[in-house]
């Protein structure tokens, strides 16, 4: 039996899928994607072969000559969706599946043309992590099922398709009025890594490998602020080794996506609230791009095993912030992510196994648990593995490591034995089990000071022995500076305190959504009412969950706010991804 995912019907001892044929038509009208998804298969397969789907409605199975094919749709289960189970003739190597998605598919967001940048055209895009890719296409839709695939939509003229795959070709389709956009991945992906939007999308290039996507209203910003990303791209390879995706363009997408980026292969997607105007929350985009290896190349094999995506991302990513800003960008950035590590191991309790970097999620939406436990867990235990091994032997082993499992999707206990191969006692040494498989932050967690840090840090804790920052000096302070100080500041201030930092920093007009998040949370703690008016248009703006859950959470939380907390969401819910609306939904039931 081979390795089983716990949030998967499939069980390639039954066959593999290796590539997909997909011709697709996009109906704004009905909100549904209806086509044919050709199937096939490593080797000829006789027998059972399961595939999992969530809403899709299927209306037929064949062939390639066009003989039917038996097929069984299972009852809906909440959290893995319905099991298409196949009853393939001897010899079956390919299957033509015809289907029609819902318009309630949990992996795409319709835009009306009011949501959009433009307000003239609608829009539509697709988030398929954790395990939404099946309700897009009937899929093996699990990290373990890597798969190439080719790709043909059909949509109104005036708009264009983009995709994670190799920059595809329009033509004019048989239907008047409509064209037909076609794509081709040739690397093999995860399921959940397959992306794409329909909009009115423009685009300019900013490097030899590197091209910005966005409305036409956005592009001049985007391409402003990520003007360096070829900087980025050198550096991530002096940590890695050779860029193997071809090109690193990225999407700034709808305000409603939920994520500040998702790693897409050669389409990276990425929030408008990243465009600060100042280039200062471009460590996002140093993020996306280091899941180029971490993540994309080497896969977790579960989402029980997303550590090793995000945690080694996350040291890449500030391996890379190091090489280009130095040491003390990288100890602002870790700070900050210690504090949200800290804030997610309080909320889940110190003994939940959602605190163990190996988790056990069968049974659970992986939306429910996701949190920045593998994110900032997972980096210091990289951390720890780098100063125990040296920085040159570390960084020997992290390409050896990529070079090895690259195109594969691997186990936490895959990733140990080849550790201790190549690294023989480093794991013991920093008792990487404890971190691994039990609850909770060891004793020996590492720590990333600065003389800056430090400062900031003494400043907000002693905030209520009266020390205040200066005005003057913080007129100089950077973003970075701004979010660890609002973070170490108390969530809730007395009026008078919340009135003194707003006139004195006007922080209530901030334009940087990570310092305007972590201002209005605190705000809202406080009961603040001249923050109301900001933070009701602020959750009317954004649909990134960083910003929503938090900020929601602390309006829930006050029986002064509780109310007003309702009340927004339900004027703004019809404007979140279905992923942000859930988890919402969830904070407000509680």
């Amino acid at each position: 039996m081979s390795c089983r995912d716990p949030h998967s019907y499939t069980d390639l001892d039954q066959g593999r899928v290796t590539h997909m044929d997909l011709d697709l038509n996009v109906d704004f009208d009905t909100q549904r994607m209806s086509g044919t998804a050709i199937l096939k298969l490593a080797a000829p397969v006789t027998g059972p072969l399961d595939l999992d789907t969530r809403d899709l409605e299927i209306r037929k199975v064949a062939t390639p000559d066009g003989a039917e094919i038996k097929w069984e749709l299972g009852g809906k289960d909440e959290v893995m969706g319905s099991r298409l189970r196949l009853d393939l003739p001897a010899g079956t190597q390919q299957v033509v599946i015809t289907y029609a998605t819902s318009p309630e598919a949990s992996a795409l967001q319709w835009l009306e043309p009011a949501q959009t940048d433009g307000k003239k055209h609608p829009y539509l895009f697709s988030q398929c992590q954790a395990i939404h890719a099946r309700s897009v296409i009937p899929a093996q839709d699990s990290p373990l099922a890597r798969f190439t695939f080719g790709a043909k939509m059909t949509v109104p003229e005036a708009l264009t398709v983009v995709m994670a795959a190799a920059p595809g070709e329009a033509a004019p389709a048989t239907d008047p009025g409509r064209r037909t956009f076609s794509f081709e991945m040739p690397q093999s992906i995860p399921p959940y890594l397959f992306a794409f939007a329909v909009g009115n999308i423009v685009s300019r290039d900013l490097a030899p490998r590197s091209r910005v996507y966005t409305e036409p209203e956005t592009l001049d910003r985007a391409a402003y602020e990520f003007a360096e990303v070829d900087k980025m791209l050198t550096a991530a390879e002096e940590v890695f080794g050779p860029y193997l995706w071809d090109r690193f363009d990225f999407l700034v997408m709808p305000a409603s996506f939920p994520y500040g980026g998702m790693e897409n292969p050669r389409l990276t997607f990425l929030t408008p609230t990243l465009l600060a105007g100042d280039r200062s929350l471009v460590n996002v985009l140093a993020h996306e791009l280091a899941h180029s290896w971490t993540g994309n190349l080497v896969t977790n094999a579960s989402i029980d095993d997303f550590w090793l995506n995000e945690g080694f991302t996350v040291w890449a990513e500030r391996r890379i912030l190091e090489n280009l800003y130095g040491k003390e960008a990288k100890s602002l950035a870790a700070a900050i992510g210690r504090n949200g590590l800290d804030e997610a191991l309080a909320e889940f309790g110190p003994d939940s196994p959602f605190t163990r970097l190996k988790t056990d999620g069968k049974g659970h939406d992986p939306d429910d648990f996701y949190s920045l436990v593998p994110y900032e867990k997972g980096f210091l235990l990289v951390s720890l593995f780098e100063q125990a091994a040296g920085r040159e032997k570390f960084a020997d082993f992290i390409k050896k490591y990529i070079d090895h499992f690259k195109f594969t999707s691997i186990t936490t206990e895959e990733f140990l034995e080849f550790l201790e191969q190549e690294l023989p006692g480093i794991a013991a040494k920093v008792d990487a089990k404890k971190w691994i498989y039990q609850a909770g932050l060891p004793e020996n967690a590492p720590e990333f000071t600065s003389a800056r840090l430090e400062m900031l840090q003494n400043l907000a804790r002693g905030w209520s022995d009266g020390l205040r920052p200066d005005p003057t000096e913080a007129a100089g302070w950077s973003a970075e500076d701004w979010q660890i100080f609002l973070q170490e500041l108390p969530r809730k201030l007395p009026l008078d305190d919340c009135r003194w930092l707003d006139e004195k920093f006007h922080l209530t007009e901030q334009g940087n959504a990570e310092i305007l998040s972590n201002w209005l949370i605190i705000a809202a703690s406080s009961g603040y009412e001249p923050a109301f008016d900001r933070i009701r248009s602020f959750l009317a703006e954004v649909g990134r969950m960083k910003y929503l859950k938090p900020l929601y959470t602390a309006l829930y939380a006050n029986e002064q706010t509780k109310t007003m907390a309702v009340e927004i969401f339900a004027d703004n819910a019809g404007s979140y991804h279905p992923i942000a609306r859930g988890g919402l939904e969830r904070i407000l039931a509680s």
